[in-house]
């Protein structure tokens, strides 16, 4: 379930804390322009306290909020995605993925406390990423609580702009670009690893917590390693697009704050990278 866990936290845990979060921040800039990148986690445990004192500084100070999506896109998502799951008539789940693994989705959505024939009519993409976020939500995390959410309310709260690199529509069309073998690859990881949902992250919260990039890298991205189609459609081009993005963003004065997924500031192709390949280098910041 490696794989589908990574695509579902690209797009867009362990219940203990550290004792002094220091999740990863970085700082572009030039003569008159300050872009600090944070990286985040879509989905939390509730409570957790985990914004740093430099991260709140940079996002007070900033003049603009950027994000994946906006507050006005993320309420878009969802009916977008559960349309965009929904396979045409005629179709069924067990006639893409065959008897075995439908038996599997059937006894899986048992165990969440769902019908056994509740994704009888979706796509083998859209099935995998609900039964991912329904086992988080009974493991104890909370969708609403990611560090995504919390900074567009306080940026709302204030009246700060907030500006978002994709659409809800360009995200559901990533999913619609998959073929019926990725897709089925993607389920079929969902339902061997779903035993180990709580662990996985548990050890990507702790990774994420103490900033350790290296090993939040390997949580996140690693297995997208051996799918080089699929990493490229999730992750590297969209990362690419970004860092073309944010390096317009330095033609405009101003001090800006870009809160996006962890796994896109990690590993070689991050926007991190890209952007000290466009000679902008990112300072650590913590």
């Amino acid at each position: 379930m490696r794989l589908i866990r990574s695509c579902f936290l690209i797009i867009f845990m362990a219940f203990t804390q550290a004792a002094h979060a220091t999740p990863a921040l970085w700082r572009v800039a030039d003569s008159d322009t300050e872009i600090h990148l944070f990286g985040t986690l879509h989905i939390l445990s509730d409570g957790m306290e985990w914004l740093s004192p430099e991260a709140r500084v940079a996002f007070m100070d900033s003049g603009a909020l950027i994000v994946e999506l906006s507050g006005e896109e993320i309420d878009r998502a969802g009916p977008l995605f559960t349309v965009a799951g929904k396979l045409p008539e005629g179709q069924s789940l067990r006639k893409l993925v065959g008897n075995g693994i439908y038996n599997d989705v059937e006894r899986l959505s048992r165990k969440l406390g769902l019908p056994a024939n509740h994704f009888a009519e979706n796509t083998p993409w859209f099935t995998g990423l609900s039964l991912t976020v329904i086992g988080l939500v009974k493991a104890g995390y909370n969708p609403a609580s990611g560090a995504d959410k919390f900074f567009i309310a306080q940026a709302e709260g204030m009246g700060k702009p907030v500006f978002g690199l994709e659409t809800a529509a360009q995200q559901v069309a990533l999913f619609q670009s998959l073929t019926v073998q990725q897709e089925k690859a993607l389920l079929v990881d969902t339902l061997q690893q779903n035993a180990q949902l709580d662990v996985y992250y548990a050890s990507m919260q702790g990774a994420w917590l103490s900033g350790n990039v290296a090993e939040l890298d390997h949580i996140l991205n690693d297995a997208l390693a051996i799918a080089p189609e699929l990493r490229e459609k999730m992750l590297s081009a969209r990362n690419r697009d970004w860092a073309d993005k944010l390096m317009q963003m330095l033609d405009r004065p101003g001090k800006f704050f870009v809160a996006v997924g962890a796994g896109h500031l990690t590993g070689d192709d991050s926007v991190i990278k890209l952007l000290e390949g466009m000679g902008v280098p990112a300072a650590r910041i913590e």
